[in-house]
């Protein structure tokens, strides 16, 4: 059995935050048209009037796992801190299984400012009893720090390429480790997120087909999809980085999971 590259040895971790001021309306009054092509603007122009913002409330899944890591800061010489765009609880170390509805899904993780080099980070991704390496990437992250790192699955496996990499009602462990020194490995901040496939409704197919691309976040959150909610938003952010719309939605969605210290703060860092 192929063993994992990372330690699950439980450690202490703490984080600090600080707190920013965010709303959507700042993003929509501060908004001034640049190159937008004709389709963008169009989107812009009618969506912002009386436009309610993007909201993730409904959890198909009641299901919460206790972490060994959560948000990290590695507090001995190196400094940093590893933030999941997951969906955060009042209860500490605890956080909701998260759905998706592809067995290929993308993953978001905030990395702040080190003061010492952030150059490669490794992705781990686990069966659900943690005793099995399902898939693991080491990820560059030269120029990407401070920022958004997304990890994009591939959709089948290393080993068989007609099986998917995620199976449907079937739950993983995530594990994402920045190296700052490979002869000790005991200080590398490490952070653990826990992800469930689910079947694609027939009714999230047609919903989304008849939904304008730009509000395909919104469909996803209306399911309790967390995993698309986010990362469909942060892909179109990529597309149409000066829409006002989707920097409101943005802002919004972060708030309503917790998470709003990072909506304004770091709108741009993709």
């Amino acid at each position: 059995m192929k063993k994992p590259l990372i330690s699950l040895k439980t450690f202490s971790i703490t984080l600090s935050l600080g707190l920013v001021m965010s709303a959507s309306t700042k993003a929509i009054a501060g908004f001034k048209p640049t190159s937008l092509n004709q389709e963008n603007r169009a989107l812009s122009e009618t969506l912002v009037a009386g436009y309610k913002g993007l909201q993730f409330k409904r959890w198909r899944s009641q299901e919460i796992r206790r972490l060994s890591r959560g948000m990290a800061r590695c507090v001995g010489k190196a400094q940093v801190d590893l933030i999941p765009l997951l969906p955060q609880l009042p209860t500490p170390n605890e956080i909701p299984v998260e759905l998706t509805v592809e067995a290929n899904p993308t993953f978001l993780i905030y990395v702040s400012e080190s003061n010492f080099p952030v150059k490669e980070a490794q992705f781990t991704l686990l069966n659900g009893k943690g005793d099995k390496v399902i898939y693991e990437k080491a990820i560059s992250l030269q120029d990407k720090v401070p920022g958004f790192v997304r990890i994009s699955l591939p959709e089948t496996t290393q080993i068989d390429s007609e099986q998917d990499l995620l199976e449907v009602e079937q739950t993983y462990n995530w594990y994402f480790t920045i190296s700052y020194d490979p002869s000790d490995r005991s200080l590398d901040p490490t952070i653990q997120g826990v992800v469930k496939r689910v079947a694609k409704e027939e009714s999230l197919v047609q919903e989304l087909a008849k939904t304008p691309e730009i509000n395909h976040p919104k469909v996803y959150a209306d399911y309790g999809i967390w995993t698309e909610t986010v990362s469909s938003l942060a892909q179109l952010r990529e597309r149409y980085p000066d829409n006002p719309q989707l920097e409101a939605d943005w802002i919004d969605l972060l708030e309503s999971v917790g998470l709003d210290n990072l909506g304004f703060n770091a709108l741009d860092k993709f």
